[in-house]
């Protein structure tokens, strides 16, 4: 007896993509509002939790604080949307803040500065050719860079901090504006206005998103692929090092453990804030709104009196978390 075939169900098929469809939006509207939104609700929390939270000088701590974290988180965004990612950053914070540091003692403050970034730059443009050019993978070429940077900055320091922080990066950094509004925040709130102008209104914005979210498609467009790549790196590698005479300016003194923590903290705020690993997804409301998140979640472990390792286990939750959100999200699409 021949058995009959049975036709596929196409009412079937067409519900379950519909509720495919209906949870991918549910995952892209977490991850575009969850920042936000718990942002709000821990402001409110602390001041229920942790009045001492809203003391003023802790307040213009937490200010200074997003400030730093952001400018770099600015550099890794445009890194992260081109599908690459900068292990380096937290390293390159450290050496800028040597070579400022040691340099502007037998030259003026212009010329150390102008050498910090020139070889930020010459940093960032080498991490840009090994990925471009030499198909290295993104995550070894810039651990690998990390670890020559560390190994760089302790020969040029002979392996001990020295040196006095120049007033203007103190200024740049703590200095009140308005009798209160630090510096920090102004120089974070323009670079986060100039980057945005670049991504939403010039063609270089339209590249980076384009070869974020599909490279051949925007190699038969005619866009160097390469170019972009290697422009978001050098531009990383800038913000990173703008970051680290930030921090060091904020702390007073020449620290060779400088920016240790932020290779992390950085990529958690990007990627909690919405841009994905996968590239072509994200944007500089999301990742400020992860910036704030992080510091207020950091913060308030001090405020609260707990112990300090606290802050590594939320640095890991908040990435775990937006991290596996993502992976929901691309589970989804490829049922």
């Amino acid at each position: 007896m021949n058995s009959i075939p049975v036709k596929p169900n196409v009412f079937s098929r067409f519900t379950t993509l519909r509720a495919n469809q209906r949870l991918v939006s549910g995952v892209d509207w977490a991850g575009k509002w969850a920042a936000p939104i718990l942002d709000i609700l821990i402001l409110i929390l602390a001041g229920f939790i942790a009045p001492a939270f809203y003391n003023p000088e802790n307040l213009k701590t937490v200010g200074i604080q997003i400030a730093i974290l952001g400018v770099v988180a600015i550099g890794q965004t445009v890194v992260l949307l081109v599908r690459s990612i900068d292990l380096s950053v937290g390293m390159l914070m450290a050496l800028g803040a040597v070579i400022v540091v040691q340099t502007q003692e037998g030259a003026s403050i212009p010329l150390a500065l102008i050498e910090a970034f020139l070889t930020a730059a010459a940093i960032g443009l080498i991490i840009g050719l090994l990925v471009t050019k030499r198909q290295v993978p993104p995550f070894v070429a810039t651990f690998g860079m990390m670890v020559f940077i560390q190994g760089a900055r302790l020969a040029y320091s002979h392996g001990q901090a020295s040196g006095t922080v120049p007033e203007l990066l103190r200024a740049i950094s703590i200095n009140p504006l308005g009798g209160f509004l630090p510096a920090a925040l102004v120089v974070w709130v323009l670079a986060n206005l100039a980057v945005l102008f670049v991504l939403k209104l010039t063609p270089v914005g339209r590249w980076i998103y384009a070869v974020g979210g599909n490279p051949a498609a925007a190699r038969y467009a005619g866009i160097n692929i390469d170019a972009v790549v290697i422009g978001a790196h050098i531009f990383c590698s800038m913000s990173a090092l703008l970051g680290g005479l930030m921090l060091s300016g904020y702390i007073g003194y020449l620290d060779l453990g400088l920016g240790a923590d932020y290779n992390t903290n950085a990529i958690a705020a990007v990627v909690v804030g919405g841009t994905t690993f996968t590239g072509g997804r994200g944007n500089l409301y999301g990742t400020a709104a992860g910036v704030v998140l992080l510091i207020l979640l950091l913060n308030l472990v001090v405020v609260l009196g707990l112990p300090i390792n606290w802050q590594l286990a939320m640095q890991g939750l908040v990435l775990v978390a937006a991290t596996a959100l993502q992976g929901f999200r691309q589970f989804l699409l490829n049922r």
